[in-house]
C-alpha cells in the first residue's frame, strides 16, 4: 500500500477515517485499530487521541502512519506492529515468536485465583507459556490478594518465547517468583519438580485443516495448530498432568470450539475415574472453554 490514501490528511481525525476505511477488509474492528495504531506513534494514550482529533499532523507523521497501516491491511497483528498487548490490565512485550494474548484467556486466570483462595502458598505449572502473560498475572494477583510464596514453573518449547517471557517477567516484578524451562511439554522431566498444586496450559488447539483468519499466519504456527483433530496436545498435557498433581490438585487447559464431545469420549474411554468439568454452561453453543481435571 503506498502512501497515497492519506496524502490529503492534515489532522488526527482524518487519519483514523482513512485508516478505518483501509482496514474494514481485514480487521472486525478497524476503528479501535487506527486509534491504537496512531496512538502508539504518537506515544500517547487513545483517549489522549480522542481529545486530540482536531489537531493537525505533520508530514513526517502521515508517512510514518501510512507505514504502520500497509502492514495492518497485509492482515499483521496490531500488537505485533506496536510490540505490546494489554493483558489482564497489564501490558505485554510480544513478537512473532509468542501468541497474541486473547481476552478469553483471562478465564484461566480468574479459575485459577478461585482455586487458590485461602492458600498461603501455591505452586504451579503454566505449560506453553510464550509471552507469559498466565504465568505473569497469576503471579501478580496472588500477591496482590497477600499469598506470600507463589512459585510457578514456566515452559515452552520455544527458546525465543521464553526469553520475551523472562522480559516480561523481569517488568512486571515475577520475575524472582518464575523459573524457565525449555521443554516440549513433560519430556525434560528432570527439570520438573513435582507435584504442583496447579497446572495451567494454553496448548495449540486448531485443527489443522480448519480454515483460519490471515491474522493466525503471523502467528507462531506451532503454537497454534495440532493434529488429531486439534486434540493432540490437549490429551497429551491431560495424562501427563496425572503424574505431576498433587492430590486435589487441578489442570486448567483451554480448549477450542467444538473439541467438548471429542473431549468426553477421550476422558470416557482413557481416563473415566477422572473428575472434569467444562467451564461454562454445557448446554451452550460448543465455544472456547477451559477445561477442568481434578486429581482426586
Amino acid at each position: 500500500m503506498e502512501r497515497q490514501p492519506f496524502s490529503k490528511c492534515s489532522h488526527i481525525s482524518e487519519l483514523l477515517k482513512t485508516a478505518e476505511e483501509l482496514f474494514r477488509s481485514s480487521s472486525s474492528s478497524p476503528r479501535l485499530d487506527a486509534e491504537v495504531l496512531l496512538a502508539h506513534l504518537l506515544l500517547i494514550s487513545r483517549s489522549s487521541l480522542i481529545a486530540a482529533l482536531r489537531d493537525e499532523c505533520s508530514t513526517e507523521v502521515v508517512a510514518a502512519f501510512a507505514l504502520l497501516a500497509a502492514r495492518r491491511v497485509q492482515g499483521e497483528p496490531v500488537p505485533y506492529i506496536t510490540g505490546e498487548r494489554e493483558f489482564y490490565g497489564r501490558a505485554f512485550l510480544v513478537n512473532p515468536a509468542v501468541l497474541v494474548p486473547r481476552p478469553e484467556s483471562e478465564l484461566i486466570i480468574d479459575q485459577a485465583l478461585k482455586i487458590c483462595s485461602g492458600k498461603q502458598s501455591v505452586k504451579f505449572l503454566d505449560l506453553g507459556t510464550g509471552s507469559g502473560c498466565l504465568a505473569i498475572t497469576l503471579v501478580a494477583e496472588l500477591l496482590a490478594s497477600g499469598l506470600r510464596e507463589p512459585h510457578c514453573v514456566a515452559v515452552d518449547i520455544s527458546q525465543e518465547a521464553l526469553n520475551v517471557a523472562a522480559r516480561n517477567a523481569e517488568r512486571l516484578g515475577a520475575l524472582q517468583y518464575i523459573s524457565f524451562v525449555k521443554s516440549n511439554w513433560f519430556s525434560e522431566s528432570a527439570a520438573f519438580s513435582a507435584p504442583y498444586d496447579l497446572i495451567i496450559a494454553n496448548p495449540p488447539y486448531i485443527d489443522r485443516y480448519e480454515k483460519t483468519p490471515i491474522e493466525l499466519s503471523f502467528e507462531p504456527q506451532g503454537a497454534l495448530f495440532s493434529d488429531d483433530l486439534g486434540l493432540k496436545d490437549t490429551k497429551e498435557i491431560i495424562s501427563g498432568a496425572l503424574t505431576m498433581l498433587a492430590p486435589n490438585g487441578t489442570l486448567l487447559c483451554e480448549v477450542g470450539a467444538g473439541k467438548r464431545e471429542h473431549l468426553r469420549t477421550y476422558f470416557k474411554t482413557k481416563h473415566p475415574a477422572l473428575e472434569y468439568s467444562f467451564l461454562g454452561d454445557d448446554s451452550e453453543h460448543d465455544r472456547f472453554t477451559v477445561v477442568k481435571v481434578v486429581r482426586k
